[in-house]
């Protein structure tokens, strides 16, 4: 695993790309979590997940149909997800993730499902995930924000924000699950003004 995380931070965060982390002091203490960021780029998976252990990532269950790809995700803790519908299974996966895992464990989500990649879609799109796994498991959110669509070997910043905690009391109604999900990605592209 550590092996992995070498290669990767090595190609897609010094070569490919110039990845800076901003505020990464926010995350460092913070054992269990879910890290939600910005996605424009197919590449952004990379820059985080070369920057934590024991992270799990949820993508898309489509690159699932590859062979060598559905193995490969398998090893490292990439696990699929439909996002056409509400994924039970997915979602239940992620619970337990938190829940019969004692160890210090994190979980990447993009909280609009898909590559944004026109300035005009920015907040229109959202996923309820998030919320309901932080409320259900009691871990926070750590919005993030990603460079959009940077060019190779540009710089990429990282910026990450203050932990958002969900009160399972605050989403007893799907009004109130919606109104804090798009908090979520609110705070995420928030963060692209503070640096």
């Amino acid at each position: 695993m550590n092996f992995m995380k070498s290669v990767v931070n090595l190609i897609f965060c010094k070569i490919l790309y110039k990845v800076e982390y901003i505020n990464f002091e926010k995350i460092e203490n913070i054992k269990r979590c879910i890290i939600c960021p910005n996605h424009s780029n197919v590449f952004d998976p990379t820059f985080i997940y070369a920057k934590f252990d024991n992270l799990f990532i949820m993508a898309k269950s489509e690159l699932f149909k590859n062979k060598f790809l559905k193995w490969l995700f398998t090893k490292y803790n990439i696990f699929p997800t439909n996002r056409e519908k509400v994924d039970f299974k997915s979602l239940a996966y992620s619970l337990e993730i938190f829940k019969n895992n004692d160890k210090d464990v994190k979980l990447l989500m993009f909280p609009e499902g898909r590559v944004i990649k026109k300035k005009e879609d920015i907040g229109k799109y959202y996923r309820k995930g998030a919320v309901f796994i932080s409320a259900n498991c009691d871990v926070p959110i750590i919005p993030v924000f990603i460079t959009r669509r940077p060019k190779f070997f540009t710089k990429v910043k990282v910026i990450f924000g203050n932990p958002i905690y969900i009160d399972k009391n605050s989403i007893s109604s799907k009004l109130q699950v919606k109104e804090q999900s798009k908090k979520i990605i609110d705070e995420i592209y928030n963060l692209d003004k503070f640096v």
